[in-house]
């Protein structure tokens, strides 16, 4: 059987998934074995507004690669797949293309039919990146594909919401939120970004102290918040404030008094060290004014104007235009110390990009404390979920549970699960799952349903077991009782509070156990200039185009090659590395298909005697399978792709193709039915990382089938995804042979240094001298016919010590052998000398060029950090050529 010439991913993109899916190869169903171990992952659901990006890439690849291993293990495997319905985005993404395509709002064609809208929208674009997934290639069970408002989930959400309610955990109450006035919505803190401002102004303000004739200055960025002040507040340690503690100040354009206080909160090193406190506008001093007991004063409406508390100059006026007034009459009346320029961050709405205001709202809240202490208990008693890397990650998630404030859930939208409490004329709220069980409870059908809807994060905390069809307290189905708890997260560290830590709190709080075992929290993906990605930048890249110009695989290696828990920046350069290694592959495959007649796969080969080389790629095998193994097992993905690469580039297609091309050229039936052998097994090992390389090439082997099958698999339909996962037969691991073939491959290498140092042709036979003890000596003497014919030498003379002319290039081998090849005849003794003191002269000029620069004091203290590094290290490579050019020239004289 002969393969194409070269390899075309796209081809094998198109074909595979097609037919494992509709195999339903991905369904844990296709293990037919009722005692087989469970593994299962939920994927983060990505938000039906998205598209693609590279952290989903990242994350999805990571994920691909468990389930497919343990698939192969012979486990029950589901990875179960769905999206979010991400309330605001969705409802932006809606609002948006209402106004384009019909020039009205929400509110002219009312919520019944602007959330018809909303689904319609969804249905014709929101799986759009459920299709970008197919194109990655992840083996997710598209059967139980998930969203977060399906009839299930939303039951589950109205459930836990009631349950809640009824425990007196949830409350409706006034507290401190994020808000967006363009959206008019409660925000997350994961919805707010920090955008750096450098031209930001500090405001020093001059508040009168009663009855003293002094005044107290405090410095502000945002003075128009100062209409809503209830005190000023100073540290107790801090002297130049002692006498002021406990007087008030008459606070200027309210014609209102407050109190100054003392709190260990306030910074005696921010401004004047003497602070406004904003009870209504600022968490920080929400937080003081409840252990003050100060009054909260909102002088804002939702839409960022002030109100009829701000007072009757400032009521209307937009927030920046009123902070200009402020300022005014603050100069007016001469208490305007002074104004700095200050760089400050600002934090924004992520959608809009609206500076967000902070202030206090009616909103509905879960008390968070009971359900902490049980997250708190599991990780102090059984150090679960167990987080990877663990630094810093589970400081972090434990220092969150520790420090947790009540959970504001409703939002000001009409896409999401709408709150199920309704009220009577009087106000009085009846919570229920129904609009019947409501209007039992009142007694009268004379209900309004609440208009907010729930957080985007309520449904999304319950998505480890309400995507396995649990509805409500008490409900269980076969899916999870099989599959939940599921075995890993993988996720990234932004949602560690938001999701993780909530995902924990909800599971043990309804279903008694905890939600995974496992959080692999991955870096981020940035872009080749190192900074974070961002369609503003224009620095982003897309994983589809990667996908169009290296393919899946390449892509798939790159991630997961990159994946150390840290950042890392995006290289096209180690993409393109990838797709030459499946290029590499596919013409080694190549090589052993078109030598193929007369064998085929056969497993149990391998564990039968053979020569030395034989012996030495078997135990490679096996031991690659074993620390692959390893390495997936510790979440060290990096590892295993580095393993994966090393075995297939070095140990298979450059030297055991090359050390047993005579057999298997020369028709050795035992030698190709080997060779073959070796190549299914590590094709085997590489599937979860490139599954479209390796199902394409297994396809093609003589004697690949379902006969390779896991036992679980048996009676469906050819694939190496089905196949068992080798893990390493220790047997089989021959430190000898290997420790022997070592030896073997570095000689070699070294001698085709010398010739491509010394410039001998290719076609010109060298004679070898060995000096080494007689161990090793009678590994090359074993070996010899190899080291011939690859290090192109016309004969081995050995001994234990060398023996040989001046004029010889040397070599020491890593264990002390020494090696000579006595050059004379073999080149030009003097235009080689040239040709050497010509390269020295060179390098000798670079090397004190450099070292001028790095012995110049300017140079390496202002000059970038890496340029001053890239000299150094050119100056260390120069010594290294210099000495062995200069030793390659004594070796002529």
């Amino acid at each position: 059987m002969e393969l194409s010439k070269q390899y075309d991913p796209a081809e094998a993109e198109k074909t595979h998934y097609k037919v494992w899916e509709e195999s339903g190869f991905f369904s844990p169903e296709v293990n037919g074995d009722a005692a087989a171990p469970k593994f299962s992952i939920v994927i983060p659901p990505p938000n039906v507004t998205g598209s693609l990006h590279m952290g989903h890439a990242l994350q999805h690849t990571l994920m691909d690669v468990l389930t497919r291993r343990k698939r192969m293990m012979g486990f029950k495997t589901l990875f179960l797949p769905g999206i979010d319905h991400a309330g605001i985005s969705t409802q932006k993404m809606v609002t948006d293309q209402l106004w384009r395509e019909e020039k009205k709002t929400p509110q002219e064609i009312g919520r019944e039919a602007f959330t018809e809208k909303v689904w319609a929208w969804k249905t014709k674009y929101g799986g759009t990146i459920l299709q970008q997934m197919r194109r990655e290639g992840v083996s997710v069970d598209w059967s139980r594909e998930r969203f977060t408002m399906d009839e299930s989930l939303s039951k589950a959400v109205t459930s836990v919401f009631v349950a809640l309610y009824e425990e007196g955990s949830i409350y409706r109450g006034a507290r401190i939120v994020n808000w967006c006035p363009n959206d008019k919505t409660v925000l997350s803190d994961l919805e707010v970004e920090d955008k750096a401002k450098k031209d930001g102004k500090l405001y020093y303000l001059k508040y009168p102290v009663k009855g003293t004739g002094k005044t107290l200055t405090v410095a502000t960025t945002r003075p128009e918040t100062m209409l809503g002040d209830t005190a000023v507040a100073v540290n107790p340690e801090d002297a130049r404030f002692a006498d002021m503690i406990g007087k008030t100040v008459a606070l200027p354009l309210t014609g209102r008094e407050i109190p100054i206080i003392a709190d260990d909160y306030v910074d005696v090193e921010f401004g004047t060290g003497a602070v406004k406190i904003t009870p209504a506008h600022d968490p920080n001093d929400y937080e003081i004014g409840l252990r003050h007991s100060l009054p909260q004063i909102n002088v804002m409406n939702p839409d960022a104007t002030m109100n009829e508390e701000a007072g009757v100059d400032f009521a209307g006026l937009d927030r920046f235009k009123a902070r200009q007034l402020v300022v005014e009459r603050f100069e007016e009346l001469g208490l305007l110390e002074k104004i700095d320029d200050y760089e400050m961050i600002l934090p924004v709405c992520e959608r809009c990009k609206t500076v967000i205001e902070t202030l206090i709202s009616e909103q509905w809240w879960v008390r968070m404390e009971g359900m902490r202490d049980l997250a708190l208990d599991l990780k102090r008693k059984t150090n679960l979920p167990k987080f990877t890397p663990e630094n810093p990650h589970t400081k972090v998630y434990t220092d969150w549970l520790e420090n947790l404030r009540d959970w504001t859930i409703s939002r000001q939208l009409w896409w999401g699960h709408q709150i199920p409490a309704w009220y009577d004329a009087e106000g009085n709220i009846f919570v229920a799952s129904t609009f019947e069980e409501a209007v039992e409870k009142a007694g009268t059908k004379e209900l309004t349903q609440e208009e907010d809807v729930l957080d985007t994060w309520f449904s999304s905390w319950l998505w480890s077991f309400s995507t396995l069809g649990w509805t409500g307290v008490g409900v269980s189905t076969d899916d999870l009782e099989k599959y939940h708890p599921t075995d890993v997260l993988v996720t990234a560290r932004d949602i560690i509070f938001l999701w993780v830590s909530r995902m924990v709190m909800s599971a043990l709080k309804f279903i008694d156990e905890r939600p995974f075992d496992d959080v692999y929290i991955t870096g981020t993906v940035l872009a080749p200039d190192g900074q974070r990605m961002s369609k503003t930048k224009g620095n982003g890249v897309d994983p589809l185009d990667v996908f169009d110009k290296y393919g899946v695989d390449a892509t798939r290696m790159t991630l997961a090659g990159s994946s150390t828990g840290m950042d890392f920046a995006w290289r096209d350069e180690r993409v393109e590395s990838f797709r030459n290694f499946a290029n590499k592959i596919w013409n080694a495959t190549r090589f052993c298909l078109m030598n193929s007649e007369g064998a085929k796969v056969d497993p149990a080969v391998l564990a039968e005697e053979g020569s030395a080389v034989d012996k030495w790629i078997v135990s490679r095998l096996n031991r690659t399978a074993k620390k692959v193994g390893e390495s997936l097992d510790k979440y060290a993905f990096h590892e295993a792709v580095q393993l994966l690469y090393h075995f297939f580039w070095d140990d298979f297609c450059d030297w055991y193709i090359e050390l047993s091309k005579d057999g298997i050229t020369g028709g050795d039936t035992e030698a190709r039915t080997r060779i073959l052998s070796v190549l299914e097994q590590a094709l085997r090992l590489l599937h979860p990382f490139m599954p479209y390389l390796t199902e394409e090439l297994w396809q093609k082997l003589p004697g690949a089938g379902e006969n390779l099958h896991h036992p679980a698999y048996a009676g469906k339909g050819g694939t190496i995804m089905l196949t068992a996962f080798p893990e390493g037969d220790e047997s089989l691991i021959d430190e000898r042979a290997e420790s022997e073939m070592a030896l073997v491959i570095e000689l070699i290498s070294k001698v085709r240094n010398i010739r491509a140092e010394m410039r001998i042709s290719p076609s010109v036979k060298i004679p070898l001298h060995i000096a080494g003890d007689r161990g090793t000596v009678d590994v090359f003497t074993a070996n010899s016919a190899q080291i011939l014919k690859l290090a192109r030498s016309s004969g081995l003379v050995t001994g234990d010590s060398l023996d040989v002319p001046k004029a010889s290039a040397k070599e020491v081998l890593t264990n002390g052998t020494e090696i000579a090849v006595p050059l004379e005849g073999l080149i030009d003794f003097e235009k080689e000398r040239e040709r050497l003191e010509g390269q020295i002269g060179k390098l000798e000029s670079e090397g004190e060029k450099l070292g001028a620069q790095l012995s110049n004091k300017n140079f390496v203290e202002r000059a970038p950090a890496d340029k001053v590094a890239a000299v150094r290290e050119r100056s260390g490579e120069i010594e290294v050529q210099l000495a062995a050019l200069r030793e390659n020239l004594d070796a002529l004289a």
